[in-house]
């Protein structure tokens, strides 16, 4: 695996590319957000261990920089000197997979990252059943019962968050963060004509063994429904 470190503390950075290297993986490590940025034009990471503050900008930008050339598949954990809830809230709000406060506990680290390699071999490995609904993450495709269902980038992109995250409520404006970052000129009605969309096109009133239910007020909660 292809880790990049953006840590402006050398000594830092040092024990964990030590740490990581132990393990068999490759280390680029980046004392900012622009030596970084620039380098991901050129090389493909497959693991970003991230600071929250860095001396160009903050690492809430590296992070959406990395979501809109990378996308929402590669694991980033943050690791943070910030121990309050609302900064764990707001770093995982803005699409981190995990955040340490610092001092790190090592052990615990490598443990983590472990277990996001887990998850990230498992999407990537396998088909994801949900009901009638097959998701070949490698491929980028979703089938209905063998069939394969068209879709848009930005259908397939909403699809995966739900199916990643059933039974929990996904707030509009959370949705509109993950698929729709860079366009200034969207609202909650974007987010609510694709979700009407995906549910005509995955059955997602029931018969693809799925339901998508607008929770009035918050966002959308996907859950499964046993078969009538």
């Amino acid at each position: 695996m292809n880790f990049a470190v953006i840590e402006d503390s050398r000594s830092q950075a040092e024990v964990l590319k030590a740490i990581l290297k132990g393990e068999g993986h490759h280390v680029d490590v980046f004392a900012d957000g622009g030596s970084f940025i620039e380098a991901l034009k050129t090389t493909k990471f497959d693991f970003f261990v991230l600071d929250w503050i860095l001396p160009d900008m903050g690492g809430d930008e590296v992070l959406k920089h990395i979501r809109q050339t990378v996308g929402w598949d590669v694991p980033v954990i943050f690791c943070t000197s910030r121990t309050d809830e609302d900064a764990a809230s707001d770093i995982l709000r803005m699409g981190a997979d995990d955040y340490m406060a610092k001092p790190l506990r090592y052990m615990e680290f490598m443990a983590r990252v472990h277990r996001l390699l887990q998850r990230g071999r498992g999407r990537a490995g396998a088909i994801q059943r949900h009901g009638a609904i097959e998701v070949d993450a490698e491929g980028r495709r979703i089938r209905i019962n063998g069939s394969e269902v068209d879709l848009t980038q930005r259908e397939y992109d909403l699809a995966i968050i739900f199916l990643d995250n059933v039974g929990r409520v996904l707030p509009r404006e959370e949705l509109m963060s993950r698929i729709w970052e860079r366009d200034t000129d969207v609202d909650t009605r974007t987010v609510d004509t694709h979700a009407s969309r995906l549910r005509k096109k995955l059955g997602l009133s029931g018969e693809s063994g799925m339901v998508l239910t607008a929770v009035y007020g918050q966002g959308y909660r996907l859950d499964p429904v046993s078969p009538s």
